[in-house]
């Protein structure tokens, strides 16, 4: 077995989104965008960090190869099994993937979850029935699923996850997975924290209040390296809503917990937004807010300096992927069992301007 080394266990997304709504199971995916509000904080950075330049990324995810062999064209009928429509980033994964199929002569059906377990294994039961081609499927509970997945695999049906496993190739009945690039992000997002701190600053973390192993997976890793930056970790506090409200409660917590902190990592942007209208309700000042995903809430929050930065993870290109490596396995191609998403990117108060949200993304890639 071929061995990734990198943490922790099998990921899923569950209960990620904090934005609900959107399509209904089988109906066709859009580009979801609802930025929400939060009140201003004041970010002012202080001294240079220098160990933020002397480290570099090295992990076992850094040979992992991006994506799939561009396929042949073919009229094929995949799925994508969302498993919370309305959410933007999982919006954005479907509507990739119905550029692509577009594109190669195959159609997407988008299956939304609505955050239900049954309804999820009730979409892949329907995908069986109708004799899908391949699946993409975004769990909310892997394990749950297991036995529908297998019944999939044995119909002959392509299926391919998403940050299934971080430690190894053991992907059950997934012919392969994509990886978003966690590890790459908390390590840009360390980096960044480090440069914008003292040397040797205490800072603190935020995670979500359910142990979403793809969650627990980017925290440590942003543990990692923010101690190999040279940062203390005073401690962590977790959003019990996985919103903007549940950010500023667990960011009151943290601040109270460890008033000495100089800044906050959090797990995602609707956290670090949160945290930093927190931090400006108690007129604390001069702390650097840190987030990680980059939909247009985290964009809007940099520009308006509610946070100090953000990590935008390749949404568009999961998507693309996610199609093209389901293409692959029909057509016969040997695909890796592991691949991963286009470049995560650091989002700054510097750079934001030449941010493209993944809407303006989705529109490149149909108009190319």
């Amino acid at each position: 077995m071929k061995k990734i080394a990198l943490g922790v266990g099998i990921a899923s997304l569950a209960l990620l989104a904090s934005a609900c709504g959107g399509s209904s199971g089988g109906t066709t995916a859009s580009s979801s965008s609802a930025p929400s509000e939060a009140p201003a904080a004041s970010a002012a950075p202080a001294s240079s960090a220098p160990a933020a330049a002397a480290i570099t990324f090295d992990s076992a995810e850094a040979a992992i190869p991006i994506g799939y062999p561009e396929p042949g064209s073919g009229s094929l009928k995949l799925a994508y099994l969302n498993p919370f429509g309305g959410n933007e980033f999982l919006d954005t994964l479907g509507a990739a993937m119905q550029i692509e199929a577009e594109k190669l002569g195959g159609t997407v059906t988008v299956f939304d979850g609505k955050g239900s377990v049954d309804d999820q294994i009730g979409h892949l039961e329907q995908v069986i029935a109708q004799d899908y081609d391949g699946a993409f499927v975004f769990a909310l509970d892997p394990n749950s699923m297991k036995p529908a997945l297998a019944k999939a695999k044995a119909a002959g049906i392509a299926l391919v996850s998403i940050d299934e496993n971080f430690t190894s190739d053991d992907i059950g009945d997934y012919s392969s997975q994509i990886l978003q690039r966690r590890d790459e992000a908390a390590f840009l997002g360390a980096q960044q924290m480090a440069s914008l701190v003292a040397p040797g600053a205490s800072i603190g973390t935020m995670d979500f209040a359910i142990a979403v192993p793809s969650i627990v997976f980017s925290i440590e890793m942003g543990k990692k390296w923010a101690t190999a930056f040279g940062l203390s970790v005073a401690g962590n506090v977790s959003n019990p809503t996985d919103d903007i409200a549940g950010g500023e409660i667990a960011g009151t917590e943290l601040l109270a917990n460890y008033p000495d902190i100089a800044g906050i990592i959090a797990y995602n942007d609707p956290s670090a937004i949160g945290a930093s209208a927190a931090a400006k309700s108690q007129g604390i000042s001069g702390l650097i807010f840190g987030g990680q995903n980059g939909g247009s809430d985290a964009l809007e929050a940099v520009k308006g300096g509610r946070i100090n930065y953000t990590i935008q993870l390749d949404a568009p290109s999961m998507g693309k992927f996610a199609t093209w490596g389901l293409y692959d396995i029909v057509q016969g191609v040997d695909v890796p069992k592991t691949v991963k998403a286009g470049d995560p990117k650091l989002v700054t108060t510097d750079n934001v301007g030449e941010a493209m949200p993944w809407s303006a993304q989705l529109e490149a890639m149909q108009a190319g």
